[in-house]
């Protein structure tokens, strides 16, 4: 499954939404859903969509609001949009149409118009999430752009608050704050401090570690010839996170982005985004 994953990686990392349909929410909300983890991979997370309960994984290193199998796609009614899905896998550039699913529920949060595309992944790799994983898609982080996000790993939870129509989310965020990167076409992306100076980093559930393209740590003369390094230093905000094990890939990313902060670090520390206030928190 290398191929196919890293497929998938790059994918998830430099996928671009050239519009995505306006997500609107009931009342405010806020509400925690369990989790499911399967070793290194995305978590799981059951949503309803239309009344039918699909289990998907959590990928916060994809734009998309919704991805799923062509025929569980196929199975429900959607409405088309003029958008369009375009990303850069390993097999060159894709594009699918973007459609938009009248309600999707995850708790006690409903949402109406909430964009969604198919997966447009192999067929080896689409079996393999759903006999290995149990899963019928992902859930990116398109879904949650409007409020506050919590993924704690440690519980087997995710919280999500959502705003009102006007109005910020209630706050549930609570540790260090990480500015995001303004206007990131590669996702949720911070700077961050190391033994090798600054560095762009994208988070990512989807990513089974913390990872560094080959090329960076060529860039930066990091052990490029092996399959990982060390930094000592590795501070978000104004804290040191480090020593922090980075592994190093044969993958291709963008000019400027070192790499994927991944699972390890999901699974030590409480991450909650704040998207409207264009940061993160840790714990």
């Amino acid at each position: 499954m290398a191929r196919t994953y890293t497929t998938a990686l790059t994918l998830s990392a430099v996928a671009a939404v050239a519009a995505v349909a306006t997500v609107t929410a009931n009342a405010e909300s806020i509400t925690s859903v369990p989790i499911r983890l399967h070793g290194t991979e995305a978590p799981v997370v059951t949503i309803r969509v239309q009344g039918q309960e699909l289990h998907l994984q959590l990928d916060l290193g994809d734009a998309s609001s919704i991805v799923l199998h062509p025929e569980v796609l196929r199975s429900l009614h959607s409405e088309p949009t003029a958008d369009t899905f375009s990303a850069f896998g390993m097999d060159g550039k894709i594009e699918t149409p973007i459609v938009s699913l009248d309600l999707v529920e995850v708790g006690d949060v409903k949402m109406f118009g909430v964009a969604a595309r198919a997966d447009v992944h192999d067929d080896s790799f689409r079996d393999y999430k759903k006999s290995e994983i149990g899963a019928v898609g992902f859930v990116g982080m398109g879904l949650f752009k409007s409020g506050q996000l919590v993924v704690d790993y440690s519980r087997k939870r995710l919280q999500i608050s959502q705003p009102q129509e006007s109005g910020a989310p209630r706050n549930v965020c609570r540790g260090q704050p990480v500015p995001l990167v303004a206007n990131s076409t590669w996702g949720l992306t911070t700077s961050v401090s190391t033994d090798v100076g600054e560095l762009l980093f994208v988070w990512d559930t989807g990513s089974p570690a913390i990872v560094m393209s080959r090329s960076s740590a060529t860039a930066v003369h990091v052990a490029a010839d092996a399959d990982n390094t060390v930094f000592k230093k590795f501070v978000l905000g104004r804290r040191n996170y480090g020593p922090q094990r980075i592994d190093i890939w044969d993958i291709p990313t963008p000019m400027g982005m070192a790499g994927l902060i991944g699972h390890p670090f999901f699974q030590k520390h409480v991450v909650c985004i704040d998207s409207p206030g264009l940061r993160l928190f840790i714990q």
